[in-house]
């Protein structure tokens, strides 16, 4: 089982990630869970700064940590740069594109270098 952590402002969409990341058969939590976060995949909504710079953190302490970025905004070069997801998905999207992006990055995450 792996953890995903989920970094959304929106309490309802968080709840709804969670529920498809627990539908895979995985522990979904949230930043405020995890006082020292070391999550197998992160979900980011990075158009909003504190997300952003919490992914920012993670990605530089974990540089194999796969992240799927899932945003309202279109990607910024300065984003999809500092970020390297392996997945970009701009809201609204369907649940199996959802779905489609965190089984790729979870089969990312066994090329981990950290």
């Amino acid at each position: 089982m792996a953890l995903f952590l989920i970094i959304e402002p929106d309490e309802d969409i968080r709840q709804l990630y969670a529920a498809v990341v627990r539908g895979l058969g995985h522990e979904a939590a949230f930043l405020d869970d995890l006082p020292t976060p070391n999550p197998d995949v992160v979900l980011v909504e990075p158009a909003y700064r504190t997300s952003f710079e919490a992914a920012l953190r993670l990605r530089h302490e974990h540089a194999g940590l796969p992240i799927v970025s899932a945003s309202i905004d279109k990607a910024t070069s300065g984003q999809a740069e500092a970020l390297q997801p392996i997945a970009y998905l701009r809201k609204p999207f369907s649940l199996a594109e959802l779905t489609d992006a965190l089984q790729s990055a979870l089969s990312q995450r066994g090329a981990r270098s950290d």
